[in-house]
């Protein structure tokens, strides 16, 4: 803890200066989630689901990622304003708790004396890993737990006991299911690697007791996923149907990254692997392969494990099957602390094995100590070495983490994070004062900084961007179908205005640079950005009567372009074929690897839209540069960039040109392959139409909260209402009081009901799937462990 507090002294970086602790992920992610998290514990709210992401999640998956460890309580003494301290505290209590169980499994597990233990330990909180991903506070809880998960290891091989294992796995589970996948793999290793070297060390067993110890590992596995139930069959359901990045690289790294993954002050984002403790585990790790006094199998042993550790970090596939069978996206290098953690154990088996006596003499065999042997027993307990050591340990990693840090903790400072929350939370008053209606949605072409799109969540308003792992996946496919970021992403970016889907959706405010097409002006406060606010009249609201059967309604929108999409929405809603979206012809200036031009007239009474089509062979990073009458938009094209943009604002009474540009993003060489535009013209008076059409007969609710809607509806015939938000089987619908069947629709990205001729309460209530069965598993669960503890306590006794 005093380390982080003067490498934090020495960086600049808050609370002891000017830059951010936020970096990274915590300043896009985590900072909302915390504050999401925090308006839950105090009861503002709910838990299980939220309508400010997308169109809605299941935030269950939210929580058991992101804020499921106990540290993360410590927030329920801070306010909103100072959650960024909070955040600093949790991390720094948990490096202190890191150190702490790898200096208790080193004593244990090697007999280490307390200064050794202490270094090692230290080596181990401040790896390059560690430093690294202080940005994902969620995965340091695994490092915590490892140590002592890998002490249970050992300790089933040479006593069986599995209980202390079976409930520490499932501590790992509640605190981050994800980072608990990765350590469980390496577990199942891990305990056979601790066999072999038992057996190694000349510990004769037979088969029997062989098969006894792996069935006791193997229940302690199921035990320990048993007593997580209650929170992983939730998120196992919360978390279906994403599909993750496409797309295996057979190589992640190069081999000059790798070798410099095993030096200080090396490291360089999101190419080196972060593999480096410090040069002391790291020279008697090599010691103990190199060591007599340990058995050649051993050795041997220890290399190629290093090595399956090392090859995780280098080629794809393997990294694939050690990120729970999907592609990661961002922070390269996800288990590499495992390596690191290796190098920790072999380091602490060298010295175990030059100050203990040889592993024969405790098996029973025949040993007298040599002369050396005592000797090097009193080297290394000398206090001047142990003083020197530290010494150089405290200084090594001390550098390399600076070196680390000032990679990341940079251009963010924390004042201008504090300014940007205080004002969006003062527009949001405002914007709730002027409309106390129960539902309609907002959203802004900007954010704090870089990828941060989850504003609505800590900020209690809904939006449509969201930027998370665990969000609706179905929502999010939807949204990037009709224009709103890159399909195949697993976020969505409201990047544009997208005058017909923001009014289908019910976002009825905007904020941006100008006032799009078809809005008008407000009287709130710009932003110091410039940027201003401004109300969309056609705005819907939750609920719209569709034309279409239950059936037609869940198949996905039709097209091979948002704009067909969006016309073959408008059909499903009114039942003719309406063509809100006539595709312009466009004339081309020019056409070359390096410049892509047009000359668009748009029709009088309309609004003109281009849309960038990206070459097949064109991946999420490889944006270009789209100019719009001289209006820059520099990354289109792109993971958070590929949007629906307009031409023309306000509507013209008479036709207008407009020019067209595709140039090269910065620093790339050309335009990607088969890149291309479309063009496509919004008829306002057929959109106009279609609006007043369907106003006339929504489901406008009159309580609209997270986990709970209701109103009051009334038609005229049977109809199929359409809900903008995804479908999910955790909704209960009651019509009058009579339970109704929750409808998919285009392809779960939306939901609908049916309901009859007359007026109706409709009430919807939320519950995350799986929560009841879940926890009958633990219940069950946790009656198997207290009955194995009490048989072996019995067991003791006799």
């Amino acid at each position: 803890m005093v380390m982080i507090c003067a490498l934090c002294a020495w960086g600049g970086i808050y609370p002891f200066g000017p830059e951010s602790f936020l970096t990274e992920d915590l300043k896009y992610q985590y900072i909302d989630f915390f504050t999401w998290y925090r308006k839950v514990l105090t009861g503002e709210a709910n838990i299980f689901y939220s309508f400010a992401q997308g169109l809605g999640s299941n935030t269950w998956g939210l929580y058991s990622y992101y804020l499921a460890s106990p540290f993360n309580l410590i927030i329920l003494l801070f306010d909103e304003d100072s959650l960024t301290l909070a955040i600093f505290i949790i991390v720094a209590l948990k490096l202190a708790s890191m150190n702490v169980t790898a200096t208790w499994f080193l004593k244990r597990r090697f007999g280490l004396t307390d200064t050794w233990s202490i270094i090692l330990a230290l080596c181990y909180t401040w790896s390059t890993w560690s430093v690294t991903n202080l940005r994902n506070p969620l995965w340091l809880d695994a490092l915590i737990i490892l140590p002592l998960a890998a002490w249970a290891c050992w300790r089933l091989i040479r006593r069986g006991s599995f209980i202390p294992l079976a409930v520490l796995i499932a501590i790992d589970v509640i605190c981050c299911w994800y980072m608990a996948y990765i350590t469980l793999v390496f577990l199942c290793l891990f305990v056979l690697f601790e066999l072999a070297v038992y057996l190694f060390d000349g510990n004769e067993v037979d088969r029997r007791w062989v098969l006894g110890r792996a069935w006791r590992f193997t229940g302690a596995v199921f035990l320990g996923l048993g007593l997580a139930a209650w929170t992983f069959v939730p998120t196992i359901l919360a978390m279906l149907g994403g599909t993750g990045s496409k797309g295996i690289s057979p190589f992640v790294t190069y081999p000059t990254s790798l070798i410099r993954g095993f030096l200080p002050c090396a490291w360089n984002l999101n190419r080196v692997p972060q593999f480096y403790t410090s040069i002391i585990p790291l020279a008697l790790a090599l010691a103990a392969l190199g060591s007599r006094r340990i058995p050649r199998k051993t050795r041997a042993l220890l290399f190629c494990f290093a090595g399956l550790l090392a090859a995780a970090s280098v080629f794809g596939h393997l990294e694939f099957i050690w990120c729970g069978m999907r592609v990661p996206n961002g922070f390269y290098s996800r288990t590499a602390f495992l390596l690191g953690f290796l190098e920790i154990w072999a380091a602490g088996l060298y010295l175990s094995r030059r100050t203990s006596p040889d592993p024969r003499a405790q098996s029973g065999a025949h040993y007298e100590p040599t002369r050396r042997r005592h000797a090097a027993k009193r080297r290394l307990s000398q206090p001047w070495i142990h003083l020197a050591i530290g010494a150089l340990a405290l200084v090594d990693l001390t550098l390399n983490a600076h070196a680390c840090m000032k990679q990341l903790y940079v251009g963010y400072p924390q004042d201008a994070h504090e300014a940007y929350i205080a004002e969006s939370s003062e527009q949001i008053t405002r914007l709730k004062e002027i409309d106390p209606s129960p539902f309609w949605r907002l959203d802004k072409t900007y954010n704090r900084m870089g990828a941060a799109f989850n504003e609505g969540i800590s900020l209690g308003f809904c939006q449509l961007s969201t930027y998370s792992s665990a969000n609706s996946p179905h929502a999010v496919a939807l949204l990037n179908s009709v224009g709103y970021s890159s399909e195949g992403e697993f976020s969505s970016v409201y990047a544009a205005p997208n005058l017909f889907m923001d009014s289908i959706l019910g976002v009825r405010y905007a904020s941006t640079w100008g006032t799009p097409a078809g809005y008008v002006p407000m009287d709130v406060e710009p932003s110091q950005n410039g940027a201003t606010f401004s109300r969309n009249p056609y705005a819907l609201s939750f609920g719209l009567p569709s034309a279409a059967s239950a059936g037609e309604l869940a198949a996905p929108l039709a097209g091979g372009n948002p704009f067909e999409r969006m016309n073959d929405l408008a059909r499903r809603l009114t039942g003719e074929d309406v063509q809100l979206f006539t595709e312009l012809e466009a004339n081309v200036n020019r056409s070359d690897s390096d410049h892509l031009a047009w000359e668009v007239s748009v029709p009088a009474g309309a609004i003109g839209y281009a849309y960038v089509l990206k070459g097949p062979d064109a991946g999420s990073y490889q944006p270009v540069q789209l100019t719009i009458d001289q209006q820059v938009i520099a990354q289109e094209g792109w993971r958070f960039g590929n949007n629906v943009r307009e031409l023309n604002a306000p509507v013209e009474n008479e036709s207008s040109i407009h020019r067209v540009a595709i140039d090269p993003a910065e620093g790339a060489e050309g335009v990607p392959a088969g890149t291309d535009c479309i063009f496509y013209a919004l008829d306002m008076d057929v959109f106009d139409t279609l609006v007043t059409a369907l106003r006339g007969t929504q489901f406008e609710p009159s309580s609209f909260e997270d986990g709970w809607v209701a109103g009051t509806y009334r038609t005229d015939q049977p109809a199929t209402l359409l809900l903008s938000m995804p479908y999910d089987r955790g909704w209960t619908i009651v019509i009058d009081g009579q339970p109704t069947e929750l409808l998919p629709a285009l392809d779960e990205g939306m939901s609908a009901i049916q309901v009859d001729e007359g007026e109706h309460r409709i009430e919807m209530s939320y519950r995350s799937p799986g929560l009841t069965v879940g926890c009958t598993i633990s219940a069950l669960s946790l009656f198997a462990l207290i009955a194995c503890a009490m048989r072996s306590i019995s067991a003791k006794r006799s």
